[in-house]
């Protein structure tokens, strides 16, 4: 009975995504061509929506740097990272090229606002000149410098290389570290029966784990913040990038403690 109720939340939400991606990719393009003031709105907007789709309910912990520009950096875990981020932080993501040509997510991250980079070292100085042109002109980008995603209950150490991107800036960027988990599933702490349907890692198939998680139930997503700093405050970017894991790091752990005592007390 219970793969039954699965398989159909996971039509419906299947339905409903694609409306939703059809409804707000027009609702784009036509602000886009009256010149809506508030464009930049939409993705956020389409962000919630699709979190809703996937019923992932969002918290945020500490306090959100609304300076301008901003890096945004912190660990990855699947692509509703993406989404739940996405609802929450004005920036744009960067994503490896290839996602661009993925069906529907390729649409969607066209949507959600993305620079797509070729993961090829050759090009990592064009990379760092578009992130920086786009700091510069007043954007925010939100990063996962691990490179990776994982299993949602470690940090791995941070990539120093595309931190350069915000140092010795004329344009004062902040970088405010963050850590995203998923604590909560169906009411109760996440277990890790139930984490594998949240977590993308390995080599897991894209499809069936993005229909795996249409069906899940309700669940919570927490986004917690740290004290934004600059590059500057440090001997080296690296030094800056060591910084940020450590924060995020212990971001997620203590969210993830948070979990285990109201379990212990429950």
């Amino acid at each position: 009975m219970h793969a039954i109720i699965r398989t159909v939340r996971a039509a419906v939400s299947f339905v409903a995504l694609f409306i939703w991606v059809i409804s707000m990719v027009g609702l784009f393009y036509l602000a886009r061509l009256f010149r809506y003031k508030n464009l930049q709105s939409i993705p956020r907007a389409f962000h919630r929506g699709v979190c809703k789709v996937f019923s992932v309910h969002v918290k945020q912990y500490g306090e959100l740097c609304r300076h301008q520009p901003m890096l945004y950096v912190g660990n990855h875990i699947s692509y509703l990272d993406i989404f739940v981020l996405g609802g929450v932080i004005p920036g744009y993501f960067i994503a490896k090229s290839d996602v661009a040509g993925w069906p529907l997510l390729g649409r969607m991250a066209r949507l959600q606002n993305t620079l797509f980079f070729e993961r090829n070292a050759r090009r990592a100085a064009v990379q760092i000149d578009i992130m920086r042109n786009h700091l510069q002109a007043g954007g925010n980008l939100i990063l996962f410098p691990e490179g990776t995603s994982t299993y949602g209950t470690s940090v791995v150490p941070f990539k120093s290389s595309l931190f350069k991107a915000a140092e010795h800036d004329s344009a004062d960027v902040l970088v405010q570290p963050f850590a995203i988990s998923y604590t909560r599933c169906a009411g109760k702490p996440m277990s890790a029966e139930h984490r594998d349907n949240f977590a993308w890692y390995d080599e897991m198939a894209f499809f069936k784990h993005f229909i795996r998680a249409l069906g899940n139930p309700r669940s919570v997503a927490e986004v917690h913040y740290s004290t934004p700093v600059r590059v500057s405050d440090f001997a080296s970017r690296k030094d800056c990038a060591q910084h940020c894991w450590e924060e995020s790091s212990r971001l997620l752990r203590e969210s993830l403690q948070q979990g285990q005592e109201l379990t212990q007390n429950q």
